[in-house]
Formats: structure tokens, C-alpha cells, sequence
């Protein structure tokens, strides 16, 4: 394996950016810098700048793969700063996630035992959690050319490999000699998938036009892995994958694991009760749950039926909540700030 040691500097960690990285630095200041300071009579306050800077570590290190679900691991060795960065989510008065006490060196995390309560009631309890995440978090980001050029090749990327898939896919099934019953529903409803392929398409290249004429975006802290799993007595646990990134894209997973479930709808308004969606995350939350997904056939037949059946039905369901939460493209000239 190939290790890199790069200089706490925002160049160098854009350059080497991998998938897993370590913040191993402490953050002590220069002794000659405090030294100037102080015969100055300028105070320097070192954890409020250690915490600054692990912020732009994260960043720095996160916000060009914030439409990626590819996981990033940041690793912590520092309890000081670890605990720099729980003592920033308290600034911000969000304390949803487990106690921490730190004990002869050890960090020992709360246990929390769970109360039954109906699932339905847990996940507009996530809701409004994550909405004050959000809320508590966000900041304005000045836009550059390769924040917004990445995010787009991405999800263009992505795009493309869903409809070379289905392309793929269906010369199969039109070589058939006899199509098999998997194949026969696909075939009757492949319209409707590259409807929403090209649907997502063109509002991606409307998006990215309009997106490149505002002056900043909204950023936060995200989990990034959320789930009714990850969330007990009203905090959520399972940090590992949090970073900063735009808001919605917490929204895009839990959706998709649970879009039959909720009304999704309901949920959205509980969300914006507290964190209005810009116009331009409205469309980018359109953009990215309308995607189809790629169906992973198995030897059993009757599997593979049912597969294709939830796939047409999440494209059916989606449609529905798009229309219902008027999330289709509308260009907002309110946003351009």
C-alpha cells in the first residue's frame, strides 16, 4: 500500500484526497507565534484555531465527493481533538448523538438502550434531528468552477452508467429467444425507465447552468449514513462517515431505503418546518432519487420478477412524490445570491 504524508495546507489535501485519511495532527501552536502575540498583547486562542482547522481538514478533504456515496473514513488519533470537534456540534446546541467522557485516557461512549416506540413516529423523529443538524451547522460556500464541475461529472457519470446498463440489458433480452418472465415485465416497462433517465439527464444540464450564476452554495455537517438503525432514543449514533457536504444528500439514501415505507411528502414538509430547501436542492434531491437503480438478477427466476417489480414501483412512487412536493425544475431567480 502506497501512504502519503501531506502538509495541513488546503492545496495539498485537495491534491492527495483518498478514501481514508488521518487527521494526526494536534494543532499546537508555534511557540514563536504565541511568543509574537503575546508581546503584542494579542491572545491566542489554541483550541478554537485546532478546531478551525480540523473543520477545514474535513472540508477540505470531503466537499468535491459530496454527491459520491462512496464512503470516506477519517481517522482521529487525538481525543483532544475529537472532542474539539463534539465541543463545536455543542456550540452549535446540537447534542443528538451519545454522551462522550473521556476517562485516564479512554473515550467511553454512552450506552443507550432503546425505547420501543412505532417506527413511524422514530423517523419524523429523525427527521427533525437531521433538520437541526442541518440548521445548526450550514454556512455559505464561495463557488468554484471545480466544486460544481465535480459534483456535476459525477452524477452526469453516474447517469450514464445507468443507461449504458439498461442499454446492455436490453439487448439481452431482445436476443431472447424466449423471454423468461423477468425479462418480458422489463421489457413492457423499459420505457418508463429511460423516461426518468432522460428526465434526470436534461434537469442535470438545466441545474448545472443555473447553479454556475449563483454566487455561493449551502453547505452543513452531514451524517452520511443514515438509517433508523443509527438512531436511538432521539440521537443518532454511527459517526463514521459524517463529513461536510450539501444537505440533501442525507435525504437521497434514507429515501431510497425507505421511499414504500413513509410518506415521504409529510416527511419533507416536517423537514422544511425547519430547514427550507433552496430551489436549487430541490432540484439537485429531484435529480439524484430519480435515478433508476441497477437490478441484480440471481439464478431464481421469481426473485428477479420481483426485483424488476420494486424497481418499476420505485419509479412510479417517486414520480408521484416529485410531482407532489413540486420538485420538478423551476428556475428561482431569488436564489441568486
Amino acid at each position: 500500500e502506497t501512504y502519503r504524508i501531506a502538509d495541513n495546507n488546503s492545496l495539498m489535501i485537495e491534491r492527495y484526497v483518498e478514501n481514508t485519511m488521518n487527521f494526526i495532527n494536534t494543532n499546537a501552536v508555534d511557540y514563536a507565534i504565541c511568543k509574537m502575540a503575546s508581546d503584542n498583547n494579542v491572545k491566542v486562542d489554541e483550541d478554537t484555531l485546532a478546531c478551525s482547522d480540523l473543520i477545514q481538514f474535513l472540508f477540505r478533504g470531503i466537499i468535491r465527493n459530496a454527491d459520491s456515496d462512496e464512503k470516506l473514513n477519517v481517522y482521529i488519533p487525538s481525543i483532544r481533538m475529537r472532542q474539539l470537534l463534539y465541543d463545536y456540534l455543542n456550540y452549535r446546541n446540537f447534542n443528538n448523538y451519545p454522551n462522550l467522557k473521556i476517562d485516564d485516557g479512554y473515550e467511553i461512549i454512552e450506552y443507550i438502550e432503546e425505547v420501543d416506540i412505532p417506527k413511524e413516529q422514530k423517523m419524523i423523529d429523525l427527521i427533525e434531528v437531521i433538520s437541526a443538524l442541518h440548521k445548526k451547522t450550514n454556512y455559505y460556500k464561495k463557488i468554484t468552477d471545480n466544486v460544481i464541475d465535480d459534483i456535476y461529472e459525477e452524477i452526469k457519470n453516474n447517469i450514464e452508467d445507468i443507461k449504458q446498463y439498461y442499454d446492455q440489458l436490453m439487448l439481452e433480452v431482445e436476443s431472447s429467444l424466449y423471454m423468461r418472465p423477468s425479462y418480458y415485465l422489463l421489457a413492457r416497462n423499459i420505457s418508463n425507465v429511460y423516461k426518468v433517465i432522460i428526465n434526470a439527464s436534461n434537469n442535470l444540464e438545466k441545474w448545472y447552468k443555473d447553479i454556475n450564476e449563483l454566487k455561493s452554495i449551502r453547505v452543513s455537517i452531514i451524517h452520511n449514513n443514515l438509517s433508523l438503525e443509527h438512531f436511538i432514543n432521539n440521537k443518532i449514533i454511527s459517526w463514521d462517515n459524517s463529513k461536510i457536504g450539501i444537505p440533501v444528500y442525507d435525504l437521497v439514501k434514507l429515501y431510497k431505503n425507505t421511499y414504500n415505507e413513509y410518506d415521504w411528502v409529510e416527511l419533507i414538509n416536517i423537514y422544511e418546518d425547519n430547514f427550507l430547501l433552496r430551489e436549487e436542492e430541490k432540484v439537485l434531491l429531484n435529480i439524484l432519487i430519480s435515478i433508476p437503480n441497477k437490478i441484480n438478477f440471481t439464478s431464481i427466476e421469481i426473485d428477479n420478477v420481483i426485483k424488476i417489480n420494486e424497481e418499476l414501483n420505485y419509479i412510479k412512487l417517486t414520480n408521484n412524490f416529485i410531482l407532489n412536493k413540486d420538485f420538478t425544475y423551476t428556475k428561482n431567480e431569488e436564489n441568486k445570491e
